[in-house]
């Protein structure tokens, strides 16, 4: 006789919210009902002593669609189910497999099996430095489809700067989940989606401790001697009722870091060789309370408050930044969130999420000495980096949900942003001196010196707004539609009407047997500035704080010489508008085995009307000796003319093949060529910046990564990542300001920006953990899991920081490594 197994799910709405209290009943193949139960506050439901066979799972909730599917139980000893239950016309979507990293292919436009997700027993299994999940998850973004602020991380729905919870309070962590979708301002692969855990009726919690020491690691390959680091982690979370009838209850997570690194400095000095090991201390201190409410119609409230603090030393040293160069920085940030689910009717729902925030973020110099510059040897005085940014913000976005036959209807708003940003720029008050040269430094010739005086502080409002609506009909059974539109408006840009954001998305099952799936869609996306340019504006308007640029100076600079020097300007060009990006893609995805998927996709993409920044007050070619305006310095002039062509192939490899592997495979070959790399780019050529179209920073040709789990026996289980990339472009400069617009960016003539190549990552990180289980009493349960990582554990010599200076003595090399192997203990006890 076989034996018993347990079946074991989680419910979730179509944002990724739990839905408690649904009912879940199994039945045979006959119609005979085995078992009844309900979701727990997390969404979770069980079945015990099922003996392998084939069963209908049937799970219904108020205001939601019934989802009818059928499930296998195998032999192993628990099969994981994962459904999304919709609240149209919206099919089911079902993922069975032991580490629900997602096993069928499904016709629904959110399901496209290209994406990437990490459950919580994902994440438990696989090697993650530091608990940090979303680094982990980041190796499969394309860092050509970030935008201005970079990756965009979404939390519970909303945009967010953090998580907002501890690591062990994640649930999940997905890329590229319904990449066009309209309820989301940048495309999947921009973005990383994480859900945090609920309140639970029972107490349930977590507790980790992580340990690091350099004993156990191989030596940088840039350290003379191998540095003393260590790091201390201790983080938790509880879950647990609040009254006696359960409805209310709470999450606690806190965690406490201590973390001794090393700056390792890899610089040429006038006189020798600059190598020394320099201690970059950081100390890290997280805490999260949340309390949740379940009313008796499936409505949902949460409140939430945070606090977290960092202080960092010696911080940017390393590499040819020498320890006097360093600064010290310290951030501050309480937050409060707050979730509001209201089901109106079995059509009708809404949800409401918004944070509000004030943030305070600290820079100081080691020192008040001038800055030193040498061009590709080493920067040495004073950081002249003091800045102190602060944020009283504003987030939210209010989502109502219509279902009616084959539609699904979302629209809402959305306000990524508002905020009251306040900027102290203490830079460059005592200067900075730019060399291009070893041999210019040895002879007192600085190509330029820059400094700063007057008021440094500027406060303004940001608001950024959005509204979308998106309509997902199932065409039918094996065709699914989604037509959206987003529309975007930020205030210091007056493109207003134009800024409509239309998304389509598709997928057809042309096959009977529902195993193939052919996938495509196309969107476009709209940028933003982020507050830092608009800080310029206001700052270097010419009154408010003034920036001398002086050319070829003396050292040090005279008084004379700052006099005669006129002040520099930011504008913004009134041709100005937020930049899009068209991005569209078709692919085919096959289930290949009941558990494991294969796709292929093609993405490209192509970036209008980019951010970028010119010299509008450049000295004219081809002598580059007078300005147009002999009373103003370099007239830095925002525009948005850029443009970047992007194309890519991704195959995709995610599933349970066997016993012995659970994960994702993913290969990307990709080409991305623009003339800009944002809005602080300036092109070498401020009178011609067409030249500078070539490979773009982010261009990597090549890209594979695995992230998968096994269990090879049942006395422990084994976690693998695997990055082997080939290499990004380095920029050849010449060292020297030629064209004296006040940019050190000038190249050697006839020579294409980014030509030459850079070195490629190759990296393998291990897991190897064992459960000790003191309990298996479902919902009950108290284990004990022993983990021991390794990183790069061939310790390779994965060099970064190539030096493209040509007057550097380190021209063509890398004066920096990722680091060598490292050893990590993680100890989890989960109760």
């Amino acid at each position: 006789m076989a034996s018993p197994h347990t079946i074991l799910g989680t419910v979730l709405d179509p944002s990724g919210a739990v839905i408690p209290n649904a009912r879940a009943s199994l039945t045979r193949s006959d119609g005979s009902r085995i078992a009844e139960t309900q979701t727990n506050e997390r969404g979770a439901f069980h079945f015990d002593r099922v003996t392998p066979s084939r069963y209908r799972l049937l799970v219904q909730a108020t205001g939601f669609q019934d989802a009818n599917t059928e499930i296998s139980v195998g032999t192993k000893n628990a099969t994981s189910i994962r459904i999304t239950m919709g609240i149209a016309a919206q099919a089911e979507t079902v993922t069975v497999g032991g580490n629900d990293l997602g096993a069928q292919v499904s016709a629904d436009v959110a399901e496209n099996t290209s994406a990437n997700r990490l459950d919580r027993d994902t994440l438990d299994r696989v090697p993650v430095f530091d608990q940090d999940y979303i680094s982990a998850v980041s190796r499969f973004l394309d860092d050509s489809a970030t935008g201005t602020n970079g990756v965009t991380l979404v939390v519970n729905g909303i945009e967010a700067n953090g998580p907002g919870v501890t690591a062990s309070a994640i649930q999940e962590v997905k890329v590229n989940q319904n990449p066009y979708s309209a309820l989301f301002s940048r495309p999947g692969r921009a973005r990383v989606e994480i859900t945090t855990k609920g309140g639970t009726q029972d107490f349930h919690g977590t507790v980790n401790f992580m340990f690091r020491d350099s004993i156990f690691d191989a030596r940088n390959a840039y350290a003379l001697a191998k540095a003393p680091e260590q790091r201390r982690y201790f983080e938790g979370v509880l879950t647990g009722p609040l009254t006696p009838t359960k409805k209310t209850t709470f999450l606690l997570s806190l965690d406490q870091d201590y973390l001794d690194l090393q700056g390792i400095v890899n610089a040429q000095g006038p006189k020798s060789t600059i190598r020394e090991n320099v201690p970059n201390p950081t100390r890290h201190f997280f805490g999260s309370g949340r309390v949740f409410h379940n009313f008796s119609d499936n409505d949902q409230f949460w409140i939430g408050y945070s606090y977290e603090r960092r202080t960092v030393q010696n911080q940017a040293v390393g590499g040819t930044v020498l320890p006097e160069a360093g600064t010290d920085a310290r951030f501050d940030e309480h937050e409060i969130n707050v979730f509001y689910r209201h089901v109106v009717s079995s059509k009708w729902v809404n949800q409401l999420r918004f944070l509000v925030g004030h943030y305070d973020n600290r820079l100081a110099s080691q020192n008040q000495e001038p800055g030193i510059v040498v061009q590709g040897a080493f920067i040495a005085g004073g950081a002249q980096a003091d800045f102190r940014k602060t944020e009283y913000h504003f987030d939210g976005t209010d989502t109502v949900s219509y279902q009616h036959h084959k539609h699904l209807i979302n629209f809402g708003i959305d306000i990524p942003d508002i905020s009251r940003r306040g900027f102290d720029d203490f830079t460059n008050i005592e200067g900075t001196y730019t060399f291009g040269s070893l041999a210019s430094y040895q002879a007192g010739q600085p190509t330029q010196f820059v400094i700063q005086k007057g008021n440094g502080h500027v406060a303004f409002l940001e608001r950024v707004f959005s509204g979308f609506v998106e309509d997902n009909i199932r065409v039918r059974p094996n065709v699914s539609v989604a037509l959206g539109l987003r529309y975007y408006w930020q205030n210091f840009f007056h493109d207003v009407p134009y800024n409509v954001a239309p998304r389509i998305d598709f997928a057809f099952a042309p096959i009977k047997d529902n195993k193939t799936v052919l996938r495509g869609g196309a969107g476009v996306f709209y940028d933003r500035t982020g507050p830092t340019p608009i800080s310029d504006l206001l700052h270097f308007n010419g009154v408010t704080l003034l920036r001398f640029i002086v050319q070829n100076p003396s050292f040090p600079v005279s008084p004379l010489e700052l006099a005669s020097t006129p002040t520099s300007l930011v504008t913004l060009n009134p041709g100005a508008r937020i930049p899009y990006t068209i991005q569209y893609s078709g692919g085919v995805e096959r289930q290949v085995t009941a558990q494991s998927t294969l796709s292929a996709t093609y993405v490209g993409s192509r970036g209008i009307g980019l951010f970028r920044s010119v010299d509008a007050n450049a000295p004219l070619p081809p002598a580059y000796a007078a300005i147009p305006n002999p009373t103003l310095g370099q007239v830095r002039d925002l525009e948005s003319r850029g443009y970047q062509k992007s194309n890519a192939l991704e195959i995709t490899f995610q599933g349970k093949p066997s016993k012995y592997f659970t994960g994702q495979v993913q290969y990307r070959l990709s080409k991305t060529r623009n003339n800009t790399s944002g809005i602080t780019f300036f092109p070498g050529n401020s009178y011609d910046p067409a030249v500078d179209w070539a490979r773009s920073d982010n261009d990597r040709r090549h890209k594979f990564d695995i992230l998968a789990s096994s269990q090879p026996s049942r006395f422990f289980s084994v976690g693998m990542g695997v990055s082997l990339y080939s290499g990004l472009p380095v920029n050849v400069t010449t060292g020297s300001d030629n064209n004296r617009d006040g940019v050190v960016n000038d190249r050697p003539p006839n020579t294409p920006r980014n030509s030459l190549a850079g070195p490629g990552l190759i990296d393998l990180d291990l897991n190897v953990s064992h459960d000790f289980a003191f309990s298996r009493v479902p919902d009950h349960s108290k284990t004990l899991t022993v983990s021991v990582n390794s990183f790069n554990i061939l310790n390779r010599k994965n060099d970064m920081t190539y030096i493209g200076v040509i007057t550097s003595p380190f021209f063509g090399r890398a004066v920096a490594a990722q680091p060598p192997r490292r050893m990590q203990l993680d100890l989890e006890f989960k109760f």
